[in-house]
C-alpha cells in the first residue's frame, strides 16, 4: 500500500476519534497520488477517498473508493448542472453523477464512492478533509 494511503488512514482515524472533530461516519477526508498503472506501466493520477457510509475513526483500506483522477475530473464535462435556471440542483441529477462514479474506479474491490467524491477530485489539494461537526450540524 502507498505511504499516501497509510498517511490517509492514519489522519482519518485520528479525526474519526475526536467526537468532537465529527459524528460517527461523518465526512469523508481523501488523497491523491501518481502510481505506475499494472496494464500500461505508464503514470495515472488515483484519488482515494473514504467511501460511502464508512467511519473515520475505524477506516481501513477496504473502507476507501479508488479513482482514476483523468476519468473522474471528466465528468465535468458531463454534468448537466440546473439547466441554467439557477434554481437548486434537481437531486435526480446527482444521483446519476454518482451512477457514473463506478466507471471512474481503479481496480478491484474497495469501497462505493459517496457523494462527496466528485468534491475531492476536483478540489485541487493532494489532502482533503471534510467533516460533520455536530456543533456544525446543530
Amino acid at each position: 500500500m502507498q505511504s499516501e494511503v497509510h498517511a490517509l488512514i492514519a489522519r482519518s482515524n485520528r479525526l474519526g476519534a475526536d467526537p468532537t472533530t465529527t459524528n460517527y461516519a461523518g465526512g469523508n477526508t481523501s488523497a491523491k497520488a501518481e502510481v505506475t498503472d499494472p496494464v500500461t506501466g505508464g503514470p495515472v493520477d488515483l484519488l482515494w477517498v473514504k467511501g460511502s457510509g464508512g467511519d473515520l475513526g475505524t477506516l481501513t483500506e477496504t473502507g476507501l473508493a479508488v479513482l482514476r483522477l483523468d476519468r473522474l475530473r471528466a465528468l465535468v464535462d458531463v454534468y448537466p448542472g440546473d439547466a441554467g435556471s439557477g434554481g437548486p440542483v434537481d437531486p435526480a441529477r446527482e444521483d446519476e453523477m454518482v451512477s457514473l462514479l463506478d466507471y471512474c474506479l481503479h481496480g478491484r474491490g474497495g469501497a462505493a464512492p459517496s457523494i462527496d467524491t466528485a468534491m475531492h477530485g476536483l478540489v485541487d489539494a493532494p489532502h482533503v478533509d471534510h467533516l460533520h461537526p455536530d456543533a456544525g450540524i446543530a
